[in-house]
């Protein structure tokens, strides 16, 4: 009997699971570029099935004036709402207080605005499995030591790689080191910076400088969900000659729940009004 397609997969991977066991075991390094492909399909396994979040966030940022913001938050398919619970280390005055229930309750009366305003996110997100699958192609990898569970690579451009978009453009450009977790095969840490200017448009429509620079830890926050717990990053450029970009992010996430995947807008709200965490 003619064996199935499936069947011929089966076997397929099981050779190859065998052979990098093997040569493990006969002291052969495993290449750099096949640990990240199998960090890649595993994230991208997760990224279809990840779970939802109630958390607490700290941030300092542009979006906060600068001022350190703790947060409630609660992630929904639609996006995340967010209460602020202290500024600076204060808890809010009684008028702050009020203008957080009503932009709140606005936002749970309002559910078309919510989603509107976690668009560009929601955007971002749905690029991501795709910036995944061309990393092997963008950069060039490169194992430089293991420690316990973890493996550390440097990753830098490849010079083959073919830029379709300003993104590939932006991302061809970084360099930096990734940690992965290879139990499960999950990314644990990764640092990035441009390794030169970027520009767009011969710098006609913006720039960005190379003090550009990113940098996340992910943590398996419940069984089988690794999410970002820390996350900085420094965006130094200019845009269409006129705006002056210098945005900088230190965040930190922690306290992490599991909320139900299908919470209506209505009902994030209602969370983080009344749950004192």
């Amino acid at each position: 009997m003619k064996p199935t397609t499936a069947a011929v997969i089966v076997v397929a991977l099981q050779q190859f699971i065998l052979c990098a066991r093997l040569s493990a075991q006969a002291g052969q390094p495993v290449p750099a570029t096949q640990i990240v492909n199998q960090m890649l399909q595993a994230e991208t396994a997760a990224w279809k099935g990840r779970q939802h979040f109630l958390y607490k966030s700290e941030e300092r940022s542009n979006r906060t004036n600068g001022r350190l913001w703790d947060e409630l938050v609660v992630e929904t398919s639609d996006g995340s709402m967010q209460r602020l619970i202290s500024e600076d280390g204060k808890p809010l005055s009684g008028n702050q207080r009020v203008a957080e229930d009503q932009r709140i309750k606005y936002l749970a009366d309002h559910p078309g605005e919510f989603r509107r305003k976690a668009q560009k996110r929601n955007e971002d997100e749905a690029r991501m499995p795709k910036l995944l699958r061309e990393i092997p192609s963008i950069f060039l990898f490169r194992t430089l030591d293991s420690v316990g569970d973890y493996t550390r690579i440097a990753y830098q451009p490849n010079p083959s790689f073919h830029e379709e978009s300003y993104q590939d453009r932006v991302v061809h450009a970084m360099a930096g080191v990734l940690i992965i977790h290879k139990p499960d095969m999950r990314l644990s840490e990764l640092d990035a910076h441009l390794e030169h200017k970027v520009e767009f448009g011969f710098g006609i429509l913006g720039v960005l400088r190379d003090k550009t620079s990113l940098s996340l830890v992910r943590e398996e926050v419940s069984a089988g969900q690794w999410t970002t717990t820390k996350l900085r990053f420094h965006l130094d450029g200019s845009v269409l000659l006129l705006k002056t970009i210098l945005r900088d992010l230190d965040s930190s996430r922690y306290g992490f729940k599991t909320v139900a995947h299908d919470l209506k807008v209505a009902e994030a709200a209602s969370i983080v009004c009344s749950n004192t965490f």
